[in-house]
């Protein structure tokens, strides 16, 4: 309970801070695979960051996410049809359908490998982890 609640607390500080320039570039396209808490591979997509304002019901400012492609096994475990939206601060990395109020599924990592980790889980009324996340620039 301590470990979700500390999560818990640092993704909402994160998400209070507007969206902040990483120092490498986030252009381009970019695989993104999703994987549940036995780290299968469940969604695989290829995105692009966008520079375009997105609506969110989470404070800050939130850039959109474009699903250029995707695939899943699972079109109830992440939102592929739903609008995307991301945002940096200090070299950490937001992905998360925010547009849904009180019902958010986000992927939350450290940009600091070519290769970005992270978790996948959901918050509203209390968060929950859904599985991990891997993030590589398209070559």
């Amino acid at each position: 309970m301590r470990a979700a609640t500390y999560r818990l607390l640092t993704f909402a500080l994160a998400l209070s801070f507007s969206a902040a320039v990483w120092s490498r570039d986030l252009a381009g396209l970019w695989d993104l695979k999703i994987e549940d808490k036995n780290h299968h591979v469940v969604t695989v997509l290829v995105i692009e960051f966008t520079k375009h304002q997105a609506r969110s019901c989470i404070a800050g400012k939130w850039l959109r996410v474009n699903v250029v492609s995707s695939t899943t096994e699972d079109n109830q475990f992440f939102p592929v049809s739903d609008p995307l939206s991301y945002g940096v601060e200090n070299n950490q990395l937001t992905i998360g359908r925010n547009e849904v109020c009180d019902a958010y599924l986000s992927l939350h990592g450290t940009l600091d490998n070519e290769i970005i980790r992270g978790e996948y889980f959901s918050f509203g009324w209390g968060s929950k982890p859904l599985g991990f996340f891997a993030l590589s620039k398209k070559k």
